[in-house]
This record gives structure tokens, C-alpha cells and sequence, in this order.
């Protein structure tokens, strides 16, 4: 009996961690954003807040699919708005060493706001975000990470050359990812 609750202490010390890059693996991400336009093309100048939240499920070791629901303040000169979004896209890893990992990721998929985002613009928009970043495990199935993204919202002239003002901000964002099954 002692042999055997030795030999479960011993093996749950060995237990590999919970790689959030590994195949059939399902995590829960959450992250904040906080992003300025990079340039303007459309007179005026905005800023994104945002909360984001998803899953990820590793297609194979390195390579993730993920899945997210974006909620973010748009500060903008005309009214301020609140941008609800759903995206997909993938994660990849790049570089690991020890319990870091260096990635790229990229996301693509629609949004709605309540008034023109941005200002002349349209209630609903597209959403293309790509960024880079560091993920640092903490525990065995928590991971902190960091990335800086490029966010293009843009209405891909649905109404129009006269009502695609587009929305190009770069920032940072910081998140957790915990392993869920």
C-alpha cells in the first residue's frame, strides 16, 4: 500500500506540463487590449480598450486553433462606441526554450457597434488582427503571455469607396491562458 500512494506522489510530480501548444490539447485564453491608431486615413484619431475571451485547441504540437468573442471601447472624435466581435484564427509557436515560447497569430472575423466605428463609417465591420508575442509558463496549466497587435477594422467598402473609413491601431496586450481539458 505504501509502494503504491509512493509511486502516485512520484508520478504526479513528473507530470509534463500542460503545454498550450500541444495537439488534442483545450484552453481557455483571456486578454486585454489597449491599442492606438497607427495612422489615419480617416480624419480622425481612435483608441481601442478591449477584453477579449476564447478557447484554443491544439490542431498539432506548435500550431493552435482559436476561437474568440471581443468586447472594446472605441474612443473616437465623433460618439464613443462599443465594439461586440466573434474571430478565428491561429496561434503558432516560433521558438521555445524552457518554460518560454516566442508565437505569431493571426484573427480574422466580424463586428457590430451601436454607431459608425469609425466616425463616417459603418455599424458593421471586419476585423483582421496579427501580432507577435512571449507566453511564460507559471504552473504546470497556467500561462501568462504578451503580445503587440495590428488591428484593421474596415467595412470592406460594403456601402461604398465614400463610407470605408478604416481603422488601423497597434498596441499591446497581456492575457493568461489555463488549460481546460
Amino acid at each position: 500500500m505504501l509502494l503504491l500512494a509512493c509511486g502516485r506522489v512520484v508520478a504526479a510530480q513528473s507530470a509534463p506540463a500542460a503545454d498550450p501548444f500541444t495537439r488534442g490539447t483545450w484552453h481557455f485564453d483571456s486578454e486585454v487590449v489597449a491599442a492606438s491608431e497607427a495612422w489615419n486615413y480617416n480624419l480622425s484619431h481612435e483608441e481601442i480598450y478591449g477584453l477579449n475571451e476564447g478557447i484554443t485547441y491544439g490542431l498539432r504540437d506548435g500550431l493552435v486553433l482559436r476561437a474568440n468573442q471581443r468586447f472594446a471601447y472605441i474612443s473616437q472624435r465623433s460618439q464613443d462606441g462599443v465594439v461586440l466581435g466573434l474571430t478565428i484564427g491561429l496561434r503558432g509557436r516560433v521558438y521555445q526554450r524552457g518554460r518560454m515560447s516566442a508565437f505569431l497569430q493571426g484573427d480574422a472575423g466580424i463586428s457590430y457597434t451601436a454607431v459608425a466605428a469609425p466616425p463616417r463609417g459603418t455599424r458593421f465591420n471586419y476585423l483582421a488582427i496579427g501580432g507577435a508575442g512571449v507566453m511564460l509558463r507559471v504552473r504546470p496549466s497556467l500561462h501568462l503571455y504578451s503580445t503587440l497587435q495590428l488591428i484593421h477594422l474596415s467595412n470592406a467598402k460594403l456601402k461604398g469607396p465614400a463610407r470605408n473609413p478604416d481603422l488601423e491601431a497597434i498596441g499591446p496586450s497581456i492575457g493568461m491562458t489555463l488549460r481546460i481539458r
